[in-house]
């Protein structure tokens, strides 16, 4: 297997640094100069190697959502063929599985979003494709239940495990993340009906 070539080094380095400045001050406090210093460069090295800041943010946006896909794909492909639902809920709302830094980095580029039409296109295809995933699962277990039921079972499960998410900043919430995981099972006991 060959070598990374030093470019693509450099260039996971500043992506690297990109992520800790975007997860400390969010992609509004992201700048080259910010991003030089994390990364111990030279802001010219930050220019040559991925661009202004509109290609990094660019750049920090799509390494970040193929990273998280790839883990998403590789969750949902890990998932046994019995109780397939159940365990992806056990899964999604494991006290231990929390990564505090890739969830400030989601927020930081959801928040962004807001202003930033394409980056708001990005977001929404990850959050889409984790819904469609997720209903996938729910539909191959629970044929009866119907699309709707399905849809609405797959955003609310997903709602419930992002919401929880994005509170781990706050430090641990053992009854809210078991009451969460609860109501997630609520809602997979619903189709089974």
């Amino acid at each position: 297997m060959p070598r990374p070539s030093m470019k693509e080094a450099r260039r996971d380095q500043i992506l690297d640094a990109a992520e800790i400045c975007a997860a400390h001050d969010g992609v509004d406090g992201l700048t080259l100069e910010r991003v030089a210093e994390e990364a111990g460069l030279a802001r010219a090295l930050i220019r040559h190697n991925i661009g202004n800041r509109d290609a990094l943010i660019d750049a920090l946006a799509d390494r970040f959502l193929a990273r998280s896909q790839a883990e998403m794909d590789t969750l949902f492909a890990e998932l046994p063929l019995a109780d397939t639902s159940r365990t992806l809920v056990d899964w999604l709302f494991d006290p231990t599985a929390i990564n505090a830094h890739d969830i400030r980095v989601a927020d930081a580029l959801i928040s962004f979003g807001a202003k930033h039409p394409d980056t708001a296109r990005k977001m929404r295809h990850w959050t889409e494709k984790a819904w469609a995933d997720t209903a996938g699962v729910l539909s191959a277990e629970f044929p009866d239940a119907g699309d709707e039921t399905v849809d609405a079972a797959a955003a609310g499960i997903l709602g419930l495990y992002f919401n929880l998410e994005a509170s781990a900043a706050l430090g641990p919430m053992r009854a809210y993340r078991n009451a969460s995981k609860r109501a997630a099972l609520m809602l997979l006991e619903a189709l089974a009906r």
